[in-house]
C-alpha cells in the first residue's frame, strides 16, 4: 500500500497512512526479538534503565549508513487466473508478466516502508543512503503479494 501524503485540516497535520504503517510495523515486530520492540512509558522515573527507555534499541545504530533493497510483489487480480481462481500454475498464458505499471508509484511504496521501520530497525530513515526498489506482479504460489526488505550496512569502501 503506498504512502498517502500527510494532510492538513483545521491547522493540524495528520498522517492518513498511520494505521497501515502501524500494521506493517506490527507484522515485523512479530518476528523480531523482544529487545527491539519499542517501549511505551508514562513516567521515566519508574524505570531502572532510564537510558534504554529514552533511547530505544534498534537493529542498526544511528551512526551506521544503510543500503536498502525492497521488492514489492503486488497481488494479482483474479482475472489473471484460469477460472478466476488463484493457485499454483493457474496464471493465464495471456496474463501480464511480472513487470507491469499498476496503480501504485514505487517511490510512494518505498517511502511507506521506510517510514514504517523508523525506530524499529533504524533510528530514522535518513540513515538509508542507498535505495533500490522494484514492484512486480506476484507470480509465486497463490500470488497474494508480499513485501521483501533487505537492509545492510554500507561502508566507504563499498562505494565505487
Amino acid at each position: 500500500r503506498p504512502l498517502v501524503r500527510h494532510r492538513t485540516s483545521r491547522g493540524f497535520m495528520y498522517n492518513p497512512s498511520q494505521k497501515a504503517q502501524e500494521s506493517f510495523r506490527d507484522s515485523l515486530l512479530k518476528i523480531l526479538p523482544q529487545k527491539y520492540h519499542p517501549t511505551i512509558i508514562d513516567d521515566i522515573s519508574d524505570h531502572d534503565d532510564v537510558e534504554a527507555t529514552v533511547n530505544p534499541t534498534v537493529f542498526f545504530p544511528p551512526d551506521e549508513f544503510l543500503e536498502m533493497s525492497v521488492k514489492f510483489r503486488i497481488k494479482r487480480p483474479l482475472s489473471h487466473f484460469v477460472g478466476n481462481k488463484p493457485g499454483h500454475g493457474r496464471i493465464r498464458p495471456n496474463a501480464p508478466g511480472k513487470l507491469h505499471n499498476s496503480r501504485s508509484d514505487v517511490d510512494n511504496l518505498a517511502k511507506f516502508v521506510m517510514d514504517s521501520l523508523n525506530e524499529v530497525l533504524y533510528v530514522d530513515d535518513r540513515q538509508v543512503v542507498s535505495l533500490k526498489a522494484i514492484k512486480v506482479l506476484d507470480s509465486d504460489g497463490l500470488c497474494r503479494g508480499a513485501t521483501e526488505v533487505f537492509i545492510r550496512t554500507l561502508e566507504e569502501d563499498d562505494i565505487v
